[in-house]
């Protein structure tokens, strides 16, 4: 007997749904909210995520004393990279382990757009070092740094229903490179995967019941073709002691 895989993730998108919509009916503190919000999709993405990738919220740094404004989730590499401070799950990243940036809100609308694009950009921004390494091949080429992905998740969408694509083809065609969003999930519908050729937006978008599915592998895929981050320069880091 074959698996239905599309209503297997049909249901989850309806459990996950529900529980951040119990959540938005039921804690009014909206910072109590907005945090079982991101516990949600954090757990959602790192038990679906392959183990290479960790997940948590963070601030990014780089080697010159620069850091990121507080980022609800990255998804960074812990191989070839170190986690240079946490304490009580407050977490310092170095800016050359990020494959990722998301920020969670309760709705898709410009606002929130506009600001999970600065949240992006605020690491983009970040110096990142690269280095040649050795392994059994012999010794690497130095490998520039990957681009870094970047999105927004929410629990519903704002705009009514036939114009959302429209809506968000509006508002990110007008971001430049460094607040660039690349990934959209609304948990109760819709997921968009976002793309530039020779400068065009392209936009890919799901349908309504397999927003979920659709954003998830369209998320490995987007990992899949970036491969690895490029190894960490220790000695930039040592050198700002």
């Amino acid at each position: 007997m074959n698996i239905d895989l599309r209503q297997l993730f049909a249901d989850r998108q309806q459990q996950l749904a529900l529980q951040l919509r119990l959540a938005r009916a039921h804690i009014d503190h909206p910072v109590d909210k907005g945090t079982v919000s991101e516990t949600e999709w954090l757990e959602l993405l790192r038990g679906f995520v392959p183990g290479r990738y960790c997940v948590d919220k963070a601030t990014v740094i780089d080697s010159q004393g620069g850091r990121s404004e507080s980022i609800d989730l990255v998804v960074y590499d812990r191989h070839h990279s170190p986690l240079v401070f946490e304490v009580q799950g407050f977490r310092y990243i170095p800016a050359e382990a990020v494959y990722a940036v998301f920020e969670v809100k309760q709705s898709l609308n410009a606002e929130h757009l506009a600001y999970a694009a600065g949240k992006a950009a605020s690491v983009r921004r970040l110096h990142r070092t690269s280095v040649a390494v050795t392994d059994i091949h012999g010794t690497t080429p130095v490998k520039p740094p990957i681009p870094i992905l970047a999105g927004l998740l929410t629990t519903e969408i704002a705009w009514a229903r036939p114009s959302v694509a429209e809506q968000l083809r509006k508002h990110v065609d007008g971001l430049d490179d460094s607040q660039t969003i690349d990934l959209v999930c609304a948990a109760d519908s819709y997921a968009f995967d976002i793309r530039r050729h020779n400068g065009a937006l392209q936009l890919q978008t799901s349908a309504s019941d397999t927003g979920l599915v659709f954003f998830l592998f369209s998320f490995l895929q987007r990992l899949q073709q970036l491969g690895t981050v490029a190894p960490i320069d220790f000695s930039a880091y040592r050198a700002a002691m």
